[in-house]
């Protein structure tokens, strides 16, 4: 458990750094947010800081106090940003659903949580009628490697398998889409055949100089990624 946590900590150390892809990302579901937001697994702020530029009002959360403590010194001059817990393994908590969000944010959550059907349901739970979830998860099962094992990865997900799951708590499906299809590559030699627990450090600022090349995945509409990307309504 101790190897795992400090796994992930590297992982958004390095994700930190990643201006461009973070930026890219942020891209994604931008269209999909409305006024109110909630944000699960914050982190270290890494899609927090865009969410909150355009005077949006964010609830920022994450279970590690440590992550919720920088999140506060990031953001806690922020009237609009509020800094917060929403443990997706436990029920929704009443102040939350007694005033429900526009939109819940969760990227690269989902898929630590054993019981995501639960935390599907949690963050259904939340959301005003008609509301807007914006998912990322790791895509492709034959991908998972030990990289997936050191940040502690329960699953991979496949296009239709994370379609039933959005459907059977609750939600409709509006978009899905693959996301980041060059960086699948990497991943699976690095996950599966050199079986690093590990993101090599040159490697992920790569993506972030390839930035203006990855972004013309979406002229081709990849029929596979590193990453699926969902935007779903409550039912």
């Amino acid at each position: 458990m101790a190897q795992e946590s400090m796994a992930l900590t590297a992982t958004l150390t390095q994700l930190a750094e990643l201006d461009q892809y973070n930026y890219w990302l942020f891209e994604q579901i931008a269209g999909a947010l409305g006024n109110r937001v909630l944000e699960v697994g914050s982190g270290t702020g890494n899609i927090t800081q865009f969410l909150c530029a355009d005077g949006r009002q964010v609830l920022a959360t994450d279970v590690v106090p440590n992550y919720r403590n920088q999140l506060q010194r990031l953001f806690g001059d922020k009237p609009h940003v509020q800094v917060g817990q929403f443990d997706l393994t436990s029920a929704a908590p009443a102040e939350l659903r007694a005033q429900p969000f526009d939109t819940v944010v969760c990227l690269n959550v989902l898929e630590h949580i054993e019981d995501d059907h639960f935390a599907l349901t949690q963050m259904r739970d939340v959301l005003a009628p008609g509301g807007t979830l914006a998912l990322l998860v790791p895509a492709h099962q034959f991908l998972y490697g030990e990289f997936d094992r050191a940040v502690g990865h329960f699953r991979r997900y496949e296009k239709r398998a994370l379609a039933n799951r959005l459907a059977a708590a609750g939600f409709v499906v509006r978009e899905m889409k693959f996301f980041s299809l060059l960086a699948a590559l990497p991943w699976l030699i690095n996950g599966r055949i050199l079986k690093r627990g590990y993101l090599p450090a040159g490697q992920a600022n790569l993506a972030n100089k390839l930035v203006p090349l990855l972004k013309l995945e979406k002229f081709i509409g990849p029929p596979c990624g590193l990453s699926l990307i969902a935007i779903a309504q409550k039912h």
